[in-house]
């Protein structure tokens, strides 16, 4: 038992090798300042969702990108591991694509620093989709969407998908014309947590931002401007991130009725930082 125990530990290394986690992070949130350091039960939200990023059960290590040295220092008290960055970015990816440029990692899950309910499973499941597939260039996960309202709502991106299971359009309001029944089962959600290889980061990094991306405030918009390919990986979980202060609540009450969530929510207070 020890013997298989000990292959088990090493196949789970060996699949997160060359990956690395980076929660690229700021302040100056146009739409709720500051609410990187919300607290929720003690902690700022950006260690919660460092916390959930390390409870991956591969090893990959998660870094922090700031520009803000009270987001580091926040970080570094708690024992996490910092990239420190320009201040002004346009966009998160441009962020960790100036953070990593000294590391060596291969591919890069961007876990976005507002999504404090993700599902550590389901990151890793992003790994293991890296790690089988290592000719990919670019991931991000999708959802179905929970309601109808979710259709208009600008604040969450949402997607369609061709039959390759790619993401072949990004969007804010839905465009579709057919019954709210045709388009719930049509339209994705585009969940905070993609990856990308380091390679194609650079690229799309060293290009300008395109007329959709600055248009939609999209980021993943600009790889489909520039003709690259985006795998989407599905997950049944669908919780909200907060994008409004209207969205705290809809977390504090994700922890209060959600058993998964609660489940999370103790281990992160156990949990080796």
């Amino acid at each position: 038992m020890l013997t298989a125990g000990c292959s088990l530990i090493k196949r789970s290394k060996e699949l997160g090798k060359g990956i690395a986690i980076v929660i690229p992070a700021r302040l100056a949130s146009e739409r709720l300042p500051n609410k990187i350091l919300l607290d929720f039960a003690g902690l700022p939200m950006i260690e919660h969702v460092r916390r959930r990023g390390m409870m991956n059960q591969h090893s990959v290590p998660v870094f922090v990108a700031s520009g803000d040295p009270e987001i580091l220092e926040i970080v570094e008290t708690f024992g996490g591991r910092t990239l420190r960055t320009y201040k002004d970015h346009t966009d998160g990816l441009s962020r960790v694509n100036e953070a990593v440029a000294n590391l060596s990692f291969e591919h890069y899950i961007i876990l976005q620093g507002d999504e404090i309910l993700a599902v550590p499973s389901e990151i890793d499941r992003v790994i293991e989709e890296i790690s089988n597939s290592p000719d990919v260039e670019v991931w991000n996960q999708i959802t179905s969407l929970s309601n109808p309202d979710e259709l208009a709502n600008v604040s969450i991106a949402k997607c369609v998908t061709d039959t390759s299971n790619n993401i072949f359009s990004i969007f804010r309001k839905s465009p579709l014309t057919s019954s709210i029944e045709k388009q719930m089962s049509l339209v994705s959600k585009i969940c905070g947590i993609f990856a990308v290889s380091k390679s194609a980061m650079n690229e799309i990094c060293h290009n300008e931002n395109s007329p959709l991306q600055i248009a939609e405030s999209i980021e993943q918009l600009k790889f489909i401007e520039y003709g690259f390919l985006i795998k989407s990986i599905s997950t049944d979980f669908n919780f909200p991130s907060i994008n409004l202060l209207e969205d705290v609540e809809k977390v504090k009450e994700a922890f209060r009725t959600s058993p998964q969530q609660s489940r999370i929510l103790h281990e992160i207070f156990s949990i080796a930082t």
